[in-house]
């Protein structure tokens, strides 16, 4: 039982909300039958669907087969009935050019010869018709002067076409036929005027239709079985490439999951070397800082520590000897000690490391930048990014790489572009963070070869933490140094 809305659409009692269960469960099990069939073998689909195309294709060449050598049967067997019937039927039918009935005796000569050998054996049925409906003529003498709707076949007549039916005999005027009981063939034959070509009538006549109708099937059952047998030899000669590629495909594809499989394996193995290396490159970065340390300490409580006495020793000499402060060859002597000490603490300045411990991005950018200030007195431009990538603790090695990319880019922008605007630039992304050093120097063709290894050591050391280093200049355009280290390893 439905309900019918104000808009005029059913709605099911009860609701919508059970039937938009039952089109969701449907859809989902229309879905899961879809998942199924994608994962049958390629023959197995081709065998559904194929089936089902060569059977729709069997269905309509069979049905245009069929249909078209009945139409062709059909219509050469009426036109030579036509012919034959016209021979007999019209000559006596001319008076219906300026009349609207045929005369007693013409009716009964038409009689006559129906009734007779050879129209009796082949005609068992036949009508003259005029335009409006109107019997002119029939075997049944009790439809003559009687009016009937014209069917489509009769207006096609009128129209100057010759056609033919197996005619189902439903129509009132059909009464007469149906007591044969036999397959009918249905003509109606166009009547022309002699003297002016127009139709004038047109003669309906019944054929005994039992042998033609045989063949008919016979001709049909013989087509089917062809177009069947034409299908079924295609279809399992297309099946039988189609299977043999199938089985390629799947063993071809069994070999590469295979592949695969070892391919997922290696390349487990190579990321968990790779981060084994990095591990490993970060703790002798650490290392390698000690050292650093060490040996600027080592310089900073020895030889800068020898100078400074000897610079002081120097000095108490000079008072012992009465040697004048303005003496040349002293102050010579004072000079270069303390050129040497001065340069032993820069060396020591150089191979120390602020405590980086615990401090972001950020700070470590800021301590690399102003060290770089202090050391020559310039003044630099900075464009930093977020604070922190998740606020987490940043790994010490990262800070250290940070630190000495950022100073090793500054010094070189300073030794070769002293007088170019420097730019320290931090930026992150939701998979990287980018630390540049640019500068608006004379630049230089980054494909000649490099005679120092400040750059070359610089690259050496982002790659072995799992970063990227890029260098972009060209000359008279300036320069540019990247690093760029993936989320995954420093956050």
């Amino acid at each position: 039982m439905v309900n019918v809305t104000p808009f005029g659409v059913a709605r099911p009692k009860g609701g919508w909300h059970r039937g938009g269960q039952d089109l969701a469960s449907s859809a989902g099990h229309a879905g899961g039958l879809a998942d199924k069939f994608a994962r049958l073998p390629l023959h197995h689909r081709f065998a559904w669907v194929g089936s089902l195309v060569s059977l729709g294709g069997m269905i309509a060449i069979g049905s245009f087969v069929s249909q078209s050598i009945e139409t062709g049967v059909v219509r050469n067997s009426a036109i030579s009935s036509a012919v034959y019937m016209e021979s007999f039927i019209a000559p006596l039918s001319q008076e219906l050019a300026g009349a609207r009935n045929l005369s007693p005796d013409t009716i009964a000569h038409l009689q006559d010869l129906l009734d007779q050998p050879p129209l009796s054996e082949q005609i068992l049925s036949a009508k003259i018709w005029r335009e409006d409906g109107f019997i002119a003529f029939a075997t049944d003498s009790a439809l003559i002067g009687r009016k009937f709707e014209a069917g489509d076949d009769l207006e096609r007549a009128w129209a100057g076409d010759l056609n033919a039916t197996f005619d189902e005999l439903d129509s009132p005027e059909n009464q007469h036929e149906q007591k044969f009981g036999v397959p009918l063939l249905e003509v109606y034959n166009p009547i022309h005027s002699i003297v002016t070509g127009e139709v004038i009538a047109v003669a309906e006549f019944y054929l005994n239709g039992t042998e033609l109708h045989r063949d008919l099937l016979t001709a049909r059952w013989r087509a089917w079985s062809l177009v069947a047998f034409v299908t079924v030899v295609t279809f399992a000669a297309l099946f039988g490439i189609v299977r043999s590629g199938s089985r390629t495909i799947a063993a071809q594809t069994d070999a590469l999951a295979v592949r695969l499989d070892d391919l997922a394996r290696i390349s487990a193995q190579n990321t968990h070397l790779r981060k084994r290396v990095q591990t490993a490159s970060r703790g002798a970065a650490e290392t390698h800082e000690r050292y650093m340390r060490r040996i600027s300490a080592e310089l900073h409580d020895g030889p800068a520590q020898a100078l400074a006495l000897a610079s002081l020793r120097l000095d108490a000499l000079m008072r012992r000897s009465n040697v004048s402060q303005e003496d040349g060859e002293a102050r010579t002597l004072r000079t270069t000690l303390g050129e040497a000490l001065r340069d032993v603490r820069d060396l020591c300045r150089g191979l120390t490391l602020p405590q980086l411990e615990g401090r972001s991005i950020v700070e470590t950018l800021e301590a690399a930048v102003s060290a770089h200030e202090r050391r020559t007195g310039t003044t630099l431009g900075r464009f930093y990014g977020e604070s922190d990538f998740t606020g987490e603790p940043v790994p010490h090695p990262i800070l250290i790489c940070i630190y000495r990319f950022v100073q090793e880019g500054l010094m070189n922008a300073y030794r070769h572009a002293p007088d170019s605007k420097v730019t320290v630039s931090y930026h992150t992304s939701d998979d990287r963070m980018t630390v540049s050093v640019t500068d608006t120097g004379p630049g230089f063709d980054v494909s000649a070869p490099s005679e120092g290894l400040g750059l070359s050591g610089l690259r050496e050391r982002v790659e072995s933490i799992g970063g990227e280093f890029d260098i972009s200049s060209q000359p008279h355009g300036g320069t540019r140094l990247r690093f760029t280290l993936p989320r995954d390893i420093y956050a």
